[in-house]
């Protein structure tokens, strides 16, 4: 089968593997999708660890199962069922998971194996594309569950980033019957499809005070200004992971009494929450790029993000 393979320290290759063969609890999906999450950019171009070659990526994909045909989106994250955290139901923090794309094998190539309690139907009409958005759109619900009670209906809300996390989350945030949400990004064709999508207000900066900012990009700045901008109170979800820094003011964190909040992946229950909500995705937003074009993809996205809010590769 064709794959695009992360080969080594800054070595990307589209070539042939075997197709594998999946366990007892496993089934064989033939990808049709599978978006390209800056997170795998990033963490290509700065060798984070956290990928160790060699590796397929991918853990955003849907596609059919080979046994039946179904078409399925997959859920990436494996969760052991055993350790504290997921006895409390936290296993999006699980201690011992493993992502499919990170840790194992992901949806960069036309085929791969999954757990099969990890494979959710798609509703009839969606297409694998949107599929393929429903990991990020699992992230978002995730993001707003943990802010949920603060999500009345005169919640005054912010969304830093207008890529496909600020998209997510402001799709979620409109199913919830969220109005007047201000979505700040640098890019204008990213902030034109923020209005297509629902929000309010746009600009390059939030302005103003905000009862909940979500924060998706994840930059020293960014951070700053998710919590310099709330009311008294008020709370950042912290979801974009692009610096380990933050220049936000804990003393104002402190006398404000204002909540920082990590958001990391989505609980199964959460994903499958997730996979109705895929059906407000304009494909029009989506830019599909052959698998083969995997390696130049890359490279392009190392340059700048691209104009629409998500590449996917079709096998």
């Amino acid at each position: 089968m064709k794959a695009l393979l992360y080969a080594g320290p800054l070595q990307l290759v589209v070539t042939d593997l075997d197709v594998p063969a999946p366990a007892d609890d496993e089934v064989l999906v033939r990808v049709a999708a599978a978006g390209v999450c800056g997170s795998e950019v990033e963490g290509f171009a700065t060798q984070s660890p956290f990928r160790k070659p060699p590796l397929v990526m991918g853990h955003e994909f849907a596609g059919h199962r080979v046994d039946d045909g179904t078409l399925v989106t997959v859920n990436p994250l494996v969760a052991c069922g055993d350790c504290g955290n997921c006895r409390r139901g936290r296993t999006n923090i699980c201690d011992n998971r493993s992502i499919l794309g990170i840790n194992r094998a992901g949806g960069f190539a036309e085929y791969v194996a999954v757990p099969r309690a990890n494979v959710h139907p798609l509703p009839a009409g969606v297409s694998p594309q949107r599929g393929a958005f429903v990991e990020p759109m699992a992230n978002a619900v995730h993001a707003a569950n943990l802010v949920a009670d603060r999500l009345v209906p005169d919640a005054r809300v912010g969304v830093i980033g207008a890529g496909m996390l600020g998209t997510a989350v402001l799709l979620v945030l409109r199913s919830r019957g969220l109005t007047g949400i201000h979505v700040a990004d640098l890019a204008e064709q990213r902030l034109a499809t923020a209005v297509k999508a629902g929000a309010e207000r746009t600009g390059q900066r939030l302005t103003g005070a905000f009862d909940v900012i979500v924060d998706t990009v994840g930059t020293a700045g960014t951070r700053a200004d998710s919590v310099a901008l709330l009311h008294p109170g008020g709370a950042a979800v912290w979801l974009g992971l692009h610096a380990a820094e933050s220049d936000a003011d804990c003393r104002a964190m402190i006398r404000g009494e204002k909540a920082v909040l990590g958001s990391f992946c989505y609980t199964a229950a959460e994903f499958a929450a997730a996979v109705p909500l895929v059906v407000a995705v304009d494909e029009d937003w989506l830019e599909l790029r052959d698998l083969a074009d995997g390696v130049e993809v890359f490279e392009a996205l190392m340059r700048g993000p691209s104009a629409r809010i998500k590449t996917m590769l079709v096998p």
